[in-house]
């Protein structure tokens, strides 16, 4: 199943909200490969941190939920970012660096 912008942007934004902090202790990217992206390029730990990924519609709808989290939201861009239809959202918890 693919998600609209609108309903990525809804997503993070509740993920966000529920499980707090400022924007600027989360990241945000785009890849082809999601799964990748948050546990290999940028060293998430699927069991202690808060994570979440959505396969968007395009890679230009993936790309419209970014620039809407980096520069409306101010959530800074992952560490190893790159392009693709796929979207993901983190933050690491206390303890672990970024």
């Amino acid at each position: 199943m693919v998600f609209s912008a609108q309903q990525i942007k809804f997503e993070f934004l509740s993920y966000i909200k529920e499980f707090g902090g400022k924007a600027e202790e989360w990241r945000v990217g785009c890849s082809a490969d999601a799964p990748k992206a948050l546990f290999q390029d940028n060293a998430i730990d699927p069991e202690r941190d808060i994570w979440l990924w959505k396969p968007a519609l395009s890679p230009a709808a993936a790309h419209i939920v970014y620039r809407y989290m980096t520069e409306q939201f101010r959530v800074p861009p992952a560490s190893r970012d790159g392009v693709g239809s796929s979207i993901f959202l983190f933050k690491k918890m206390a303890g672990v660096k970024s």
